[in-house]
């Protein structure tokens, strides 16, 4: 919502201040989806307002639920047409996590991801990438009586692509007289953009950082992770360690294993050598995600192999947990995320 314009709407048509308030509140902590649901304004401003003022800046296009009903997947139309998605993942009981998208499309291409294929269409705004939060907070209300219990900044795009909206966004939803999430409780990844890293730790140095990597060989990152040949792994190296020196939080690593691409002994071993070059191992998680189809020529390791890879970063000292794939069924999952 565009408080903003909202003011000067209500002060133009000599409407008293507090009602903005009152707006303030039933959006961002009851989640109301509409003006016909702020039962505390009059029922003519409510109607007024309907008619006079856009509620959100994404319009609902279509929502998918997974079979399981531990995903859904919403697709919003933005003003010029534009399509994004946002995911609510059902990770433990009573507890649902929200990827929410910062651009349409993305820039950085990765040839494994459905988002890249698309290339870059334009960046979103604060108020688009919250709005995606509010709309996903109405729904879970709504149909489960429950809350967000975090927001990952992983869906469509490359957050430090689009730092300042996606910083304005995050203390929207950080700030208690917005909606109040703890910044425990909000994760941003990214390719690697090295100089937003750098910003984020001195802005944001209590929110997770995650860093999607797929590979600790330049030549193979650089097919995997495009944004590798600007900012090679010796960049990045030093990024995280004044990253971790700053903040001493752990950083989270998401590793797609891609069948005989990436999941060899060998690949295991640069990860172990590239990881302590920066930091001791306490200070990372690998986060393992099996290859989601996304319509090109990579392939799912077996089951076997995925655990051993698992087993021998462990063997290796390695931090790591095999992530749960949710949503795979209606194209929610890692790497799916098309705005089709």
């Amino acid at each position: 919502m565009d408080l903003k314009n909202l003011a000067v709407f209500l002060k133009e048509n000599s409407l008293p201040a507090f009602r903005l308030a009152q707006i303030k509140t039933a959006v961002y902590k009851n989640f109301a989806s509409g003006f016909e649901q702020i039962t505390v304004l009059p029922e003519t401003l409510r109607s007024r307002l309907k008619y006079d003022f856009r509620f959100s800046s994404l319009a609902a296009d279509k929502r998918q639920v997974s079979k399981k009903g531990d995903a859904v997947k919403f697709s919003f139309l933005l003003k010029d047409g534009l399509k994004i998605e946002t995911v609510l993942l059902n990770l433990m009981a009573e507890k649902w996590s929200l990827c929410v998208s910062t651009q349409a499309g993305c820039p950085v291409r990765c040839p494994f991801c459905a988002t890249g294929r698309k290339g870059l269409k334009r960046n979103l705004s604060p108020e688009e990438i919250t709005d995606q939060f509010l709309a996903a907070a109405a729904y879970l209300k709504n149909e489960h009586a429950q809350k967000i219990h975090s927001v990952v900044f992983m869906g469509m795009g490359e957050p430090f692509l689009n730092y300042d909206a996606v910083a304005e966004a995050i203390k929207t939803i950080i700030d208690p007289d917005f909606i109040g999430l703890g910044q425990r409780h909000v994760s941003v990844s990214t390719a690697g953009h090295v100089p937003g890293i750098r910003r984020f730790a001195r802005d944001f140095p209590q929110i997770n950082l995650a860093l999607s990597l797929q590979s600790a060989d330049n030549g193979l990152r650089d097919a995997l992770v495009p944004l590798n040949r600007k900012y090679p792994l010796s960049q990045l190296s030093k990024a995280l360690k004044d990253y971790l020196f700053a903040t001493k939080r752990r950083v989270f690593l998401e590793y797609v294993l891609l069948e005989n691409v990436n999941d060899s002994r060998s690949s295991a071993k640069k990860l172990l050598d590239w990881l302590k070059s920066v930091e001791a191992l306490k200070y990372f998680n690998v986060n393992l995600i099996p290859y989601n189809e996304t319509g090109r020529s990579f392939r799912k390791p077996t089951k076997e192999k995925v655990r051993a890879f698992h087993d021998y970063l462990l063997e290796l000292g390695i931090p790591v947990t095999l992530r749960k794939s949710l949503g795979e069924d209606i194209d929610g999952a890692c790497g799916q995320l098309a705005g089709k």
